[in-house]
């Protein structure tokens, strides 16, 4: 009988309900296929170009992870996967010369397995490994593929955040929302979508308050992570 590829297990795990649960499987499968001994997943936002945190498995244990943020603009191997939407994998020299001076890599630390999450353009988090198998050898097509798990994985998480959230902000809303995250001001929205700046401000208020956010910045945040806004 032919074994079940990865693909085939992620297939398995889109009928997965609960998010949670989605996530630990998707580790599990990172972990299993790429010969990689611990996994750190982590949200990404391109407003301050944040990375955060959620959830790693090493050693078979789930532990959460959200006293992790990074500027990704301070880690060269990380930014480079997520500009280019491209899996990256460092060791040796290279990893100690692309490692930004604010950080201390541990002296067991050899190695560093970096993939970005995302679908189409938006990219929602990334996966990083820094515990390899020591007969692991990635090749350019081991890259490639898993690259391609990245782009899988996603896409099934972009599925999973936005099933029934499309609808979350109203149409109106949502195009403001979309101009603030272009840089518009106030005045300028308003002037665009002949409205009042009051109306804006509501629109505003409105969403922050249905994404759950603090502030816009927060809201816009969200609506990206979310792929509402790409």
């Amino acid at each position: 009988m032919q074994m079940p590829t990865i693909y085939d297990r992620l297939e398995t795990i889109k009928r997965i309900a609960s998010h949670e649960k989605l996530i630990i499987e998707i580790l599990e499968v990172f972990s299993e296929a790429f010969s990689v001994l611990d996994v750190y997943l982590c949200r990404y936002s391109p407003i301050g170009f944040l990375g955060e945190g959620v959830i790693s498995l090493e050693q078979n244990e789930i532990k959460y992870i959200h006293d992790l943020r990074y500027d990704i603009r301070t880690l060269p191997t990380i930014e480079a996967a997520i500009f280019e939407k491209k899996a990256k994998f460092y060791k040796g020299r290279e990893l100690f010369e692309k490692t930004s001076s604010n950080y201390i890599i541990d002296s067991n630390v050899n190695s560093f397995l970096v993939v970005p999450l995302f679908s189409g353009r938006a990219v929602m988090g990334f996966i990083y490994s820094l515990s390899i198998k020591e007969d692991a050898d990635f090749t350019v097509e081991v890259l490639e593929d898993i690259t391609r798990f990245g782009e899988e994985v996603g896409t099934i998480l972009q599925s999973s955040l936005c099933e029934g959230k499309q609808q979350v902000l109203s149409k109106r809303e949502l195009e403001v929302m979309k101009e603030i995250s272009f840089g518009g001001t106030t005045k300028e929205i308003a002037d665009k979508m002949g409205i009042s700046e009051q109306t804006v401000k509501q629109y505003v208020k409105l969403a922050i308050k249905k994404m759950a956010a603090t502030n816009r910045t927060h809201a816009i945040a969200e609506l990206f992570r979310k792929g509402i806004l790409s």
